[in-house]
């Protein structure tokens, strides 16, 4: 408590890790938009339509790696039993 308050009184943002947690939401949308239309969750590294995506995919499966090897989690990219149920939901590719 003591600790949050210290933070609040320096300006410290809380919203960092919402935020975060909206980009992943809308990036799996445009993921789940992407299968629709073309079958898969294989999105190209360099996706031209849309590079963001492309780079979103290749990071998912670097972070379920990491997440699965035990790493630390500023090397899992926020990944979490929660995001790979709902990527495996999908039939997300880990393998790419």
């Amino acid at each position: 408590e003591d600790r949050i308050q210290q933070l609040e009184s320096i300006g410290f943002q809380w919203v960092i890790e919402q935020r975060n947690n909206q980009t992943w939401g809308t990036m799996f949308e445009t993921l789940k938009q992407y299968k629709a239309e073309y079958g898969n969750t294989d999105v190209p590294r360099r996706y031209a339509d849309n590079p963001q995506l492309g780079s979103w995919v290749n990071t998912q499966r670097s972070g379920y790696k990491n997440f699965r090897a035990g790493k630390k989690q500023s090397m899992c990219q926020g990944m979490s039993e929660d995001r790979i149920q709902q990527l495996e939901s999908i039939g997300f590719n880990w393998r790419n």
